[in-house]
């Protein structure tokens, strides 16, 4: 009899169990949600402090995931505990400005352009699958990240990009980028830290248009996580001052509630990419975080915006549809 009661118990006491500390789990969530706020309000102060909240911000699937179920327990033994769930908007709502979309404004008759963004990881050797999906895909632009030159040397079997700026290396900092328009102007440009940038003018279909491909150092400590911002900011006003349409593309090691993002609005840069988590790839990123972007100045509308598929590297590829807006295209 002892045995039969103690089997039966055993799912409440489970209960009890789950009950006890999803009650402490779900404020902690639902606070997590809040933390692209409270680094957005720290964001300048170049400190630790600042370093680790901007580390916690990046979270925000995991944090609403946890929210719901930990809800999810409680609510069976009391419903008010369903007031923490209107926390979970705070994921979309935190994130930095996206661009606008093209149902929203009326584009030029150029078309649109196609970008692709991949980190590849230093130690993929096989670029035979990236080759079959971008000949699939069929984007205008490719900017590859972490390009080893083992890696670019399988890349000479990819046909329809005649026109190529490869700057691989050991490290996981080799980048490059390749277009089916021809450059104007491009050029590798090296940090304090030694990692190297291109920057490149695309005239496409006469229109230039100002591309810069980064791949920063991950904000393993206070000092990285400042100059990944600082730099970043430096670019989109760089971009915004030039006048003319303009794209930065890259591994960021920043999501959109970074607040390497801070002012990145006014001072000339939206996000084209989506909220989609690009790292790890495992799990095509259900526990993820998107730190791969596409940012764009004004001129651009979002055509279309994903993720896409598995490469062998541990980032997902993001694709972007830009056209630009008919009012606000510069410099042609």
């Amino acid at each position: 009899m002892r045995d039969s009661t103690s089997a039966q118990g055993f799912p409440a006491r489970f209960h009890r169990y789950l009950d006890k500390r999803a009650r402490w789990f779900a404020p902690i969530c639902a606070f997590g949600l809040t933390v692209p706020i409270i680094s957005d309000g720290l964001a300048g102060s170049e400190g630790t402090l600042e370093w680790l909240v901007d580390l916690a911000s990046h979270w925000q699937w995991l944090y609403l995931v946890g929210l719901v179920l930990a809800c999810a327990i409680v609510i069976l033994n009391d419903r008010r505990w369903a007031l923490w769930l209107l926390a979970m908007p705070l994921a979309g709502l935190t994130a930095s400005s996206p661009a606008l979309n093209v149902g929203h404004e009326p584009i030029q008759d150029l078309g649109v352009l196609t970008i692709v963004s991949a980190n590849v990881n230093l130690e993929n050797r096989d670029s035979a699958v990236l080759i079959r999906w971008l000949s699939e895909a069929k984007p205008d632009v490719v900017v590859l990240l972490e390009v080893s030159p083992e890696y670019v040397s399988g890349l000479d079997s990819l046909s329809g990009y005649p026109f190529r700026h490869l700057v691989p290396r050991h490290d996981p900092f080799g980048i490059a980028v390749l277009s089916r328009f021809p450059f104007s102007d491009v050029k590798t440009i090296e940090d304090k830290g030694g990692r190297e940038h291109i920057e490149s003018l695309i005239d496409w279909k006469g229109q230039p248009v100002r591309l810069t491909a980064w791949h920063p150092m991950p904000p393993i400590s206070p000092f990285d996580h400042t100059l990944r911002n600082q730099q970043l900011l430096a670019l989109a006003k760089a971009a915004k001052k030039s006048g003319q349409p303009a794209i930065l593309a890259g591994d960021l090691n920043a999501t959109p509630w970074s607040n390497a993002f801070s002012g990145l609005d006014q001072a000339g840069l939206r996000r084209a990419t989506g909220l989609t988590p690009t790292w790890p790839a495992i799990g095509y990123g259900w526990v993820g975080i998107p730190i791969d972007s596409v940012l764009v100045t004004p001129q651009w509308t979002v055509v279309e915006k994903k993720v896409g598929p598995n490469l062998g590297s541990d980032h997902l590829p993001v694709i972007v549809r830009i056209a630009l807006r008919k009012e606000l295209s510069l410099g042609r």
